[in-house]
């Protein structure tokens, strides 16, 4: 199983996912930490490399953790400034999810938000 970094960037009560490319599914940035790579460093990686956003705070929730049949996904807590700007290399889209309308989206995405919902005390 690989560990992956996953970030979550909420902006006006909206979560940024992505759908890589040849899928229909969405999911949260992020990807594979390299080797002695800590997980919040691979979610800043991969949110800057996928979609060149930098990030201004960043914390590492590990109450949101989950482990997946594939990924180990240990998340990050991510704010920016900066607007999605896709690079077309792994990625063919982004949206800002407002957590309501029906999408497709990874079972992980959901078990993850739920926690990020009751870390932050959204609900």
């Amino acid at each position: 199983m690989r560990t992956r970094g996953t970030a979550v960037v909420i902006r006006d009560g909206k979560v940024l996912l992505v759908r890589d490319k040849g899928k229909e599914r969405y999911s949260l940035p992020g990807g594979g930490s390299k080797r002695n790579e800590p997980s919040m460093a691979a979610a800043i990686r991969e949110l800057y490399e996928e979609l060149r956003m930098s990030a201004k705070k960043s914390e590492r929730i590990f109450s949101c953790d989950f482990n997946g049949s594939l990924n180990r996904h240990r998340v990050s807590l991510i704010q920016t400034d900066d607007e999605p700007r896709l690079q077309r290399k792994e990625l063919d889209k982004f949206i800002w999810w407002d957590m309501k309308l029906e999408i497709p989206r990874y079972p992980h995405v959901d078990r993850i938000l739920n926690n990020i919902k009751l870390y932050l005390r959204l609900e």
